[in-house]
């Protein structure tokens, strides 16, 4: 377990070191990482339903409510588009 800490520390201590990051290069990471999540999103037929913020499952914001829709269609894109997703949070959030 340890090492596995170890390893997980250097290797966010290597992205963290990137300095090559250069803001033309955080626009293209974010403009390809909404092209990915519109492309998974129309081969899930899910184009109408708004990007969500997070990826968490179980959300207390909407813990307890009636499935609509929307509710069912977001739960669905945080499942079948979940590479897309992160990529796209993780894009938005440098």
């Amino acid at each position: 377990m340890p090492r596995v800490l170890l390893l997980a520390g250097l290797l966010l201590a290597l992205i963290a070191c990137d300095s090559s990051k250069s803001p033309k290069a955080a626009a293209d990471r974010l403009a390809k990482a909404e092209a990915a999540m519109d492309a998974c999103k129309k081969k899930q037929g899910l184009e109408g339903i708004a990007t969500p913020a997070g990826v968490v499952l179980d959300d207390p914001a909407t813990r307890g409510q009636e499935m609509t829709p929307e509710l069912a269609g977001q739960l669905r894109l945080k499942i079948q588009c979940r590479l897309e997703l992160d990529e796209l949070l993780a894009a938005r959030n440098p």
